[in-house]
Order: structure tokens, then sequence, then C-alpha cells
């Protein structure tokens, strides 16, 4: 394999239900909306001199929980 890259799952399988996939990325929008809000707030504080610490924690976590979402998405599609 070129890139040491992760292998391409086989694409020949069954799809996801719709309805599986439209509650997969709503509940995966609303982490990442949380992210950026607080990477804006962030933006500000530091414009501002301003100590954007906290900010940024939470944006991370918000991250974090993103990518658990994706990975247990990831997991449940693929089976």
């Amino acid at each position: 394999m070129e890139g040491g890259g992760e292998s391409v799952p086989d694409s020949s399988g069954p799809m996801p239900e719709p309805a599986a996939l439209r509650r997969f990325f709503h509940d995966l929008a609303t982490p990442l909306s949380g992210a950026s809000l607080h990477l804006e707030r962030a933006s500000r504080l530091i414009a501002r001199g301003e100590n954007a610490e906290e900010a940024l924690t939470l944006a991370r976590q918000q991250l974090e929980r993103a990518f658990d979402l994706f990975e247990s998405a990831r997991a449940e599609f693929l089976r």
C-alpha cells in the first residue's frame, strides 16, 4: 500500500440506512458547531490580548467528542 495509510474498505457492501446517516450527521454537527464557536471566542480573546486557554480547552473537548462519534459510526457502518 502506498503512503502507509490504512486500507480503504470495500465499498460494495451494504450502505447504512439513510435515517442512520442523518442521525450521525446531526450528532456530529453538534460538537463541530461547538468547537467552531469556542475557536471564534478564542480568536476574539487573543485579539484583545486576553487569555484564551479556557476557550481552546473547550474547543479541544468538542473536537474529541466529534472524533469519538466519528469512530463509533465508522465501526457501526463498516461492520
